[in-house]
């Protein structure tokens, strides 16, 4: 983890281009996810990496940092906000952080981002969804960035606490190529009990119940093969 994210984490402060400083958590990437995120990009030695919603930039400067210490590899983000939510602050601390060589930024919803990029013919082996939460627009992300994800990428999704996310994630495990990938935890037993609990509460009944026991609040998935799915395909989620 690099210095800047380091002092974010210890002070809970983001300072804006006049120096003020703003606490960014609970809105900010969590330290326990930026280091999962830099830890999976490095161990999958991902090349090209894809990332929805960026805010402050934590979960930014993490991917990138894995690029720099792995010495090759970058990174694109895309936000609608950045400069109108989030006062440009995510693109500030990716240059104090000296990071721009490895990065791209999009400011555009990713409704439009995603189909430009897959016009473009580009590709990714790793992506990560941290957008507008709502099922639909979580899904939308995932269809997109399916047919961006190389066979054999991962795809992480952000937020597992939040039914929508769950309902998106089961979708793709239940009806498209995809294996759940187990991402190492240090979640204390405690907190891996309040989580398990409170996804019970939020659906006591759901087709994919393993959803509710992982025990961090992202959940990594990897493309096993392309979509071969009938016309009539379906398996409920």
């Amino acid at each position: 983890m690099n210095t800047l994210l380091e002092q974010i984490y210890k002070t809970s402060k983001v300072e804006d281009a006049e120096g003020k400083k703003i606490n960014p958590f609970p809105t900010a990437t969590p330290q326990d996810v930026a280091i999962i995120l830099q830890e999976q990009v490095k161990q999958y030695n991902a090349q090209n990496t894809l990332e929805i919603g960026m805010a402050y930039g934590l979960s930014t400067l993490a991917i990138c940092q894995a690029h720099h210490e792995k010495g090759t590899g970058s990174h694109t983000a895309i936000d609608p906000s950045q400069r109108k939510n989030w006062k440009s602050i995510g693109l500030l601390n990716i240059k104090r952080a000296g990071l721009e060589d490895r990065f791209r930024f999009i400011e555009s919803p990713s409704y439009t981002a995603l189909p430009q990029l897959l016009a473009a013919e580009e590709k990714f082996d790793f992506a990560f969804i941290d957008g507008n939460h709502l099922f639909d627009y979580a899904l939308l992300d995932f269809f997109y960035i399916d047919k961006l994800i190389q066979v054999g990428g991962y795809i992480m999704f952000d937020d597992l606490w939040m039914p929508s996310v769950r309902k998106a994630v089961s979708f793709v495990l239940r009806n498209r190529a995809y294996k759940l990938v187990k991402i190492k935890t240090d979640a204390s037993f405690y907190l891996r009990f309040y989580r398990i609990i409170r996804r019970m509460i939020q659906t006591p009944i759901n087709v994919e119940t393993r959803l509710k026991f992982i025990p961090n609040n992202v959940c990594l998935v990897q493309k096993i093969a392309k979509d071969k799915r009938r016309w009539d395909f379906h398996h409920s989620f």
